[in-house]
């Protein structure tokens, strides 16, 4: 189990935004915009394209951490956590001293390998909430909530409800982390100025 969790983490942790930046326009995607090297920033700064060609590397991260898992023989729990530690792996990549992307798509691609219908779902609704409202972090609430919603109202079974519940909080502290870290730079960078 050890094997599959750590090729998890390392899966998670391939650092996509920073090398697809890097190979198509040479930029260190972590000095632009939110410094965040995920799939938003590359879409701001690169293009929609490059955007989601980053999101769907990163979601394909978080599916095949559970499909190893499953593949492996491993029971249900344990393809759950794989998909945790390939999240963690994202947020806190090795090849990025351990820093990493807050990790929604590597999220959604191991949602997709456990629940694919409902993560489907939950999807479109982010996208069309999106397309009318060109508010991302709303969007995004109003998508995601369908993801412990949806099982739920189905009658699954309860940690099916309960994993997207443990699972999507990691993206707002890592959210709430990268805004700490940024203030703090601006702080030191203004004591440096005077």
């Amino acid at each position: 189990m050890l094997t599959v969790l750590l090729t998890a983490y390392l899966l998670g942790s391939i650092p996509t935004a920073y090398l697809v930046a890097k190979q198509v326009a040479g930029l260190d995607i972590r000095t632009v915009g939110d410094g965040n090297p995920g799939a938003r920033n590359v879409w701001l700064h690169l293009g929609w394209r490059w955007g989601v060609l980053v999101a769907i590397l990163d979601m394909l991260k978080g599916y095949a951490a559970v499909r190893w898992a499953q593949a492996m023989g491993f029971a249900e729990p344990y393809a759950f956590l794989a998909g945790m530690v390939a999240v963690l792996g994202h947020d806190t990549s090795p090849f990025l001293r351990f820093r990493g992307g807050q990790g929604m798509a590597t999220t959604l691609g191991v949602m997709l390998a456990l629940m694919p219908w409902e993560t489907l779902f939950a999807i479109a609704v982010f996208l069309l909430a999106y397309r009318l409202s060109h508010r991302w972090d709303e969007s995004l609430f109003v998508g995601m909530i369908w993801l412990p919603l949806l099982p739920l109202l189905l009658g699954r079974d309860i940690r099916y409800v309960l994993y997207p519940v443990a699972l999507l909080p990691t993206v707002g502290i890592k959210k709430l982390i990268d805004q700490i870290r940024r203030s703090g730079q601006g702080l030191r960078a203004l004591r440096l100025r005077r």
